[in-house]
C-alpha cells in the first residue's frame, strides 16, 4: 500500500500551528515546518495583531486573531506593562520582581479591558484544530489547558513558557504544567531554562536564579497505547524530525509499523540516519564576510578547514 511513497514526509500536506501569545515571531527552530504550517495566533493586543497580519510570513498560510486566551470566556482586565510581552491577564509580582534586574520591563503602565475566550471554545464554534500548541500567556497555561481538552486531544506537540514561580499574581508553575500534561500522556523533551540576575554588585558573577522555562513536550501513542490515522502518523513523525527528537521519531515509526499504519518498506526508508538528519548548512554569509577580511592564504586554508567540516 505504502511502499511505493519515496518520502512517507512528503506526504504531509499541512500542519496545524496555534501561537497562544504571538507577538513577535516564531523562532529558528521551527524553520523546518515553516512551508507547511497553517499558522493561527492569538494576541490580545489588536494593534498588534494588525501588524503582524501586514508582514510577509514563511507559513503555508497565516492568520492573527485578538483574542485573549484563557479558563473562562467573558471581558478580563488585562495589565500593560513596560515591554508589551510583559502583559498580562493577572498582575505582575512587583514584591517579587523587583528583586532582580529586568524588573523595568514589568513596570505597569495601565489597563485595559479585552475579551477573553477558551480553546474548547473556539475548537467547537470555529473549527479550530491544532497539531502544535505553543503557548506563552504570562502564568495562564495551566487554565488554558485545562479548558483546551478539544484542542489538547488531538494535539501531538505542545511547548509552554512557564514560571518556576509566580513571577506574577497567581500565575501557575510548571511543576502543575508537568503533572498536568504527564496525566493527558505527554513527555518532556526539551527545556530551555531562563536564568535572571538580582540588582545588585554580584550580578555579573556566579550563578543565578532559574525564573522561567520553556518546555517541549511530545504525546506518548506508545505509552498511551493509542493508534493515530496515517494522516496523524506521519505529521508527528515530521515533527519529530523538525524538532531533532530522531530517535522517539524512528521508535514512533516502529510503533506505526506493528500496527499496520505503515508498511515494511516505508519503516526501513525511516530507519536510514540520513531522511531524519538534514546536511549541515555551509558556513553563514556573515561568516564569509568576517573572513574575506583576513589575509588571502589564512582565508583559503580557514575555508577549506570550514568545508571539510561541514561535508563530513
Amino acid at each position: 500500500m505504502l511502499g511505493t511513497m519515496k518520502n512517507p514526509f512528503q506526504q504531509v500536506e499541512s500542519i496545524d500551528f496555534v501561537d497562544i501569545g504571538c507577538s513577535g515571531s516564531l523562532e529558528d527552530k521551527w524553520e523546518q515546518l515553516f512551508p507547511l504550517l497553517s499558522y493561527t495566533g492569538f494576541d490580545p493586543n489588536a494593534e498588534e495583531c494588525d501588524r503582524l497580519s501586514s508582514l510577509p510570513h514563511p507559513y503555508k498560510t497565516a492568520k492573527y486573531l485578538p483574542y485573549a486566551i484563557g479558563g473562562e470566556e467573558g471581558t478580563k482586565t488585562i495589565y500593560l506593562t513596560q515591554r508589551i510581552g510583559c502583559s498580562s491577564l493577572l498582575r505582575p509580582n512587583h514584591n517579587w520582581l523587583n528583586r532582580f534586574s529586568f524588573h523595568d520591563l514589568f513596570k505597569e503602565t495601565g489597563t485595559d479591558s479585552v475579551l477573553c475566550t477558551t480553546l474548547n471554545a473556539l475548537s467547537s464554534e470555529q473549527g479550530l484544530k491544532a497539531d502544535i500548541i505553543k503557548i506563552d500567556t504570562q502564568g495562564l497555561e495551566l487554565p488554558i489547558l485545562k479548558s483546551g481538552d478539544l484542542l489538547l486531544k488531538n494535539a501531538f506537540c505542545v511547548e509552554t513558557e512557564t514560571g518556576f514561580v509566580e513571577n506574577y499574581i497567581g500565575e501557575t508553575t510548571y511543576a502543575q504544567i508537568d503533572e498536568l500534561l504527564r496525566s493527558k500522556g505527554f513527555l518532556m523533551f526539551d527545556t530551555k531554562i531562563y536564568k535572571v540576575c538580582r540588582k545588585n554588585s554580584l550580578a555579573e558573577y556566579g550563578k543565578h536564579q532559574p525564573l522561567w522555562c520553556e518546555a517541549l513536550w511530545l504525546f506518548d501513542y506508545i505509552g498511551q497505547d493509542k493508534k493515530p490515522s496515517l494522516e496523524e502518523a506521519l505529521k508527528s513523525l515530521l515533527i519529530c524530525k523538525g524538532m531533532k527528537c530522531f530517535d522517539y521519531g524512528l521508535e514512533l515509526a516502529g510503533y506505526f509499523k506493528d500496527l499496520e499504519i505503515i508498511d515494511g518498506d516505508m519503516f526501513a526508508y525511516l530507519e536510514m540516519p540520513k531522511t531524519w538528519i538534514n546536511k549541515p548548512k555551509t558556513p553563514s554569509s556573515t561568516v564569509g564576510k568576517i573572513l574575506r577580511w583576513l589575509p588571502e592564504d589564512i582565508n583559503k586554508r580557514l575555508m577549506f578547514g570550514l568545508k571539510q567540516i561541514f561535508e563530513e
